[in-house]
């Protein structure tokens, strides 16, 4: 019988609900059906695990000032190394890393694409994909503000988002022809240039050239409507923006979907949610979304 693969959890913000939903999840047994834990963190946010399940918690000697950043630095080093399989990450406060370390820190999918990137001396083109139970929402643009998002915009970086998207499908999900649709920018996806250009300079030249190369993709459509009765149909849908494509998703999907990061040499999931801090010590943070994101990752990984 193969051995299950080895996980790495990382422990998120000490003060947030990353410890509590960690240790919510790993006290299901379900989890080691699919894979054998570790986590990422400091001990004594852990020690019930310790002493009840005898889980692996590792930490670096030297950790930075953010717990929450030196868990994070450890398991990628890990995961770059091949020492586990895949890398599951609970929430952070990205002012709270940013100020401890002296650093722009704008979350874990960027932070993964510089050290992937310096580690294999290469460039990776990095996609954030939401999945839940009957769809999946890719984002072409991530953490940037909604003002600077039409100039984000670019034909070769929605080439770039609509291939890792494409690829990641069939690699990690087994799709071999998967079929997927390109929100437009504007609202009515610009209404034939009256409400905007981006459509007719940037989106509709991506989905041509998308089926040029035989990647079946449909669009541009607008997003008002589209979650209502056509975001299901499709195998993912590619948002243009953060909360476009969000907004909707989590709506019908909270607390039960996995951010997955797509293009990138290693195997990386991560909760819907936030650090919750409202919720911190209160006992009723909820770990599903950490489950099925373990869950994925272990399958993901044995994909990989």
């Amino acid at each position: 019988m193969k051995e299950l693969p080895l996980i790495g959890i990382t422990q998120g913000d000490a003060l947030g609900i990353g410890p509590e939903i960690i240790t919510k999840a790993l006290s299901n047994p379900l989890l080691y059906r699919h894979c054998r834990p570790v986590i990422f963190g400091e001990e004594k946010l852990f020690k019930n695990l310790r002493r009840k399940k005898n889980i692996p918690i590792l930490f670096p000697n030297r950790p930075h000032k953010n717990s929450a950043y030196a868990a994070l630095e450890m398991a990628t080093q890990w995961c770059l190394e091949k020492k586990i399989a895949a890398m599951v990450t609970a929430p952070v406060n990205k002012k709270r890393i940013s100020s401890d370390e002296h650093i722009k820190f704008v979350g874990h999918t960027d932070y993964l694409k510089t050290r992937c990137e310096k580690f294999y001396k290469r460039r990776f083109t990095e996609t954030m994909l939401f999945v839940g139970e009957k769809e999946k929402i890719a984002l072409a643009t991530t953490h940037i503000p909604l003002k600077d998002i039409p100039k984000a915009i670019t034909l070769k970086g929605l080439k770039n988002t609509i291939k890792t998207v494409h690829d990641g499908l069939k690699d990690y999900f087994g799709l071999s022809h998967p079929s997927l649709a390109m929100l437009g920018l504007n609202p009515h996806s610009g209404d034939d240039g009256l409400l905007g250009n981006e459509e007719k300079d940037y989106v509709r030249p991506a989905v041509r050239w998308a089926n040029k190369h035989k990647i079946d993709l449909h669009g541009p459509f607008p997003a008002d409507s589209f979650f209502a009765h056509l975001s299901e149909k499709f195998d993912a849908t590619i948002a243009l923006y953060h909360d476009q494509g969000l907004i909707p998703f989590k709506q019908k999907n909270f607390l039960r979907a996995v951010n997955v990061t797509l293009g990138l040499p290693i195997v990386r999931t991560s909760v819907d949610h936030g650090v919750a801090y409202d919720l911190t010590g209160s006992g009723k943070a909820d770990s599903s979304s950490l489950v099925t994101a373990i869950i994925l990752a272990a399958r993901l990984a044995k994909r990989s």
